[in-house]
């Protein structure tokens, strides 16, 4: 049977229309005229675009769920996906859907760098903040939220006592205390602190007194540094020698002053091993503070015995850990305490009352580890708080009697039944065929939370195309094809 000429002509054509078609469609797709993609997914791990959440003992697997919806349930902290990149774009537009259950705030990063891999976040959830009593308010190039009975003004003019940040700098304030005899404070503090102080008759000056207990065997460095603002004014280096027996250093002095200083908030940072101890703190500064680490050491081999470790602390969530068996001990906080019972386990702390005014902290036999939320004080009267408090998954703003909240963050959208539509804008890296995210639920486990997920869109986007845009993607793919061809 002879196929007549018009249908053989057509048949030949077919799979070259298709495959130019398709050649097109790609080309399209990898260099788009708006210099703008879009993919609209169900998060339910079929896509090529975007992965599953991982490691799977933290989630649910991808796909139907109870209650019937399709996506996937995290249950644990923190959790990674990877976008697959269809071309070199310049952004992302990451729109997510997401549903929470007893998990106050949850943040969206991606990673950055690749010999050490951090990740930059960005808040999406904060329960607190959905309230009508809190409205968004941007004035004088911040944004963030202030209560709804307080004016604008109230976002910049809040006493650090009274206001949270969240992945935001607080404008700093401009203190100064009068001239002083420089005062000594016996402490036994062990390993890196961050010191924060007000300068006294325009003078920064602390001197401290140093031991190394030698526990490595070996030398240690003490590294001082000086801040105002993110300035760094100074920097000091000193060697600490250990001795062959391994037995208690010598104490020794090391002094940092800077004079003719403006007024405001200094930091002096100590980095240092956990082997160096810090034995008296002597400043002209009446106002000085540590945190928000704090270290209670032991006296052993420098005193015949251990006073208990007190601070005065603005801090409403502590956590404690003790590394010895001698720190065991009950710990009071305010009119709260606990129990430390076991050796290498974080123990959360939480005050009950209301407010945000500093209370007394009592470590009986010191030797403990405690992180907080705020700052510390030796002494009632050196107390004040040189920035705000940070936001974590424990922050309650009624009874800490919060009353702004500095932060880029921006209410989700509510979808219903529960739902709500966030929406963050990611920089990419044009050397890199796939970004690896993380959603970050802190404490989710132990409040037996859960974040569903149910669609994501990826808007990527880059200049609209011309012929220099085109030939910097075009070049950018030809590096990053020969750097993959190295790799291999």
């Amino acid at each position: 049977m002879t196929v007549p000429r018009p249908i053989a002509i057509a048949l030949f054509l077919l799979p070259w229309c298709l495959a130019i078609t398709g050649i097109a469609w790609l080309l399209i797709l990898r260099f788009p005229p708006s210099g703008t993609t879009t993919f609209d997914l169900p998060f339910d791990g079929r896509s090529a675009w975007i992965d599953p959440f991982l490691p799977s003992e933290r989630v649910t697997p991808p796909g139907a769920q109870d209650g019937n919806w399709r996506g996937q349930r995290i249950l644990g902290d923190p959790v990674y996906s990877s976008l697959r990149l269809p071309g070199i774009y310049d952004t992302v537009d990451l729109s997510v859907e997401f549903r929470p259950t007893r998990q106050p705030t949850l943040e969206l990063g991606i990673m950055r760098g690749t010999d050490v891999a951090s990740y930059e976040y960005t808040p999406i959830w904060f329960d607190a903040l959905q309230s009508s009593d809190w409205r968004s308010v941007s004035t004088s190039g911040s944004h963030g939220y202030v209560r709804s009975n307080l004016p604008d003004s109230a976002l910049m003019t809040a006493d650090a006592s009274t206001q949270l940040i969240w992945h935001a700098s607080a404008t700093m304030p401009l203190l100064t205390d009068p001239g002083r005899t420089p005062q000594t404070t016996r402490v036994s503090l062990r390993g890196a602190h961050d010191f924060w102080a007000v300068p006294a008759d325009g003078r920064v000056s602390f001197s401290f007194e140093f031991q190394d207990s030698n526990r490595s065997r070996g030398s240690d460095a003490i590294v001082m540094r000086v801040f105002r603002g993110s300035e760094e004014l100074r920097t000091d280096a000193i060697g600490v020698g250990g001795t062959r027996e391994g037995a208690m250093g010598r104490v020794f002095v090391k002094e940092i002053s800077l004079d003719h200083q403006p007024p405001g908030v200094y930091h002096i940072q100590l980095i240092m091993d956990d082997d160096v101890f810090i034995r008296s703190v002597t400043t002209p500064s009446t106002h000085w503070v540590v945190g928000p680490r704090l270290v209670f050491g032991d006296l052993v081999g420098y005193a015949t015995s251990t006073p208990s470790a007190v601070a005065w602390s603005d801090s409403r969530h502590l956590i404690l850990e003790t590394f010895h068996t001698e720190g065991l001990q009950r710990i009071d906080f305010g009119r709260d305490s606990t129990t430390l019972v076991k050796t290498h386990e974080q123990i959360r702390f939480d005050r009950s009352d209301v407010g945000s005014a500093p209370q007394v902290l009592v470590a009986p036999k010191g030797d403990v580890r405690i992180i907080g939320d705020g700052w510390f004080a030796f002494t009632k009267d050196a107390f004040f708080s040189p920035a705000p408090r940070r936001v974590t998954d424990e922050t309650d703003v009624v009874r800490e009697g919060m009353t702004s909240v500095r932060t880029p963050y921006e209410r989700p959208e509510a979808i219903g039944d529960g739902w709500y539509r966030a929406h963050v804008r990611l920089s990419l890296d044009p050397t890199v065929d796939h970004a690896r995210i993380a959603l970050s639920a802190p404490g989710i486990s132990s409040r037996n939370g859960s974040v569903d997920i149910r669609r994501v869109t990826l808007v990527y986007q880059r200049p609209p195309l011309n012929f220099g845009e085109w030939w910097r993607t075009v070049r950018q793919e030809l590096i990053n094809a020969w750097r993959r061809l190295r790799g291999s």
